[in-house]
């Protein structure tokens, strides 16, 4: 069986809690640091980028938070999910390891994180994207994303210009990342 194959049935996923939070901050850090080489200050993406995402993370979820995770069968976090639940529920972090694109995961995880939102009673879901990420872009369109106006945006305080991509419909972005799941597929994301 093909590595991808295999890390996909292995795969398990759920809604992430306090207890995960170190891995959810290692996991957006790996992902950040090779995503966003190139956008933000090669200086800031060393220990400054790292003291701010544990600073994140460390504060610990509120009500209004919804984390859901993918699992490899030993329990390594793969990638995540963050939603700041709300009458628009926003994306905030979408990040998949390195070592886990191309498998499928991302739609895996993009679906199951509709479904935790629609089990809420939630219909539509929205993020912003940094405009040079192409990857992304184009991954999130798959999804069926369509895309907003780029801006001016900031992360940990760095200027980006970054676009919003917007969902109106969970059940139906569930379906569509589905169906797109591909061992064969390499562009997912990691933003």
């Amino acid at each position: 069986m093909a590595r991808t194959q295999r890390l996909l049935i292995e795969t398990s996923f759920r809604q992430l809690n306090e207890r995960d939070l170190a891995a959810v901050a290692n996991v957006q850090l790996q992902s950040w640091r090779g995503t966003y080489a190139g956008v933000l200050p090669a200086e800031y993406l060393g220990e400054p980028m790292a003291r701010d995402i544990a600073r994140r993370w460390s504060t610990g979820l509120t009500g209004d938070d919804l984390l859901w995770g993918a699992f490899d069968a030993v329990g390594t976090l793969l990638g995540f999910g963050a939603v700041r639940l709300g009458e628009a529920p926003y994306l905030d972090n979408f990040h998949v390891l390195e070592t886990a694109r191309g498998s499928g995961l991302s739609q895996l995880l993009f679906a199951n994180t509709a479904d935790a939102l629609c089990s809420l009673g939630a219909q539509s879901l929205w993020l912003t994207v940094v405009d040079t990420n192409l990857r992304a872009r184009a991954f999130y369109r798959r999804l069926g994303g369509i895309e907003g106006k780029v801006g001016p945006d900031e992360m940990f305080g760095k200027a980006v210009t970054s676009l919003p991509v917007y969902w109106d419909d969970l059940a139906e972005l569930s379906k569509i990342a589905r169906q797109v799941v591909s061992p064969l597929d390499g562009a997912e994301t990691g933003t």
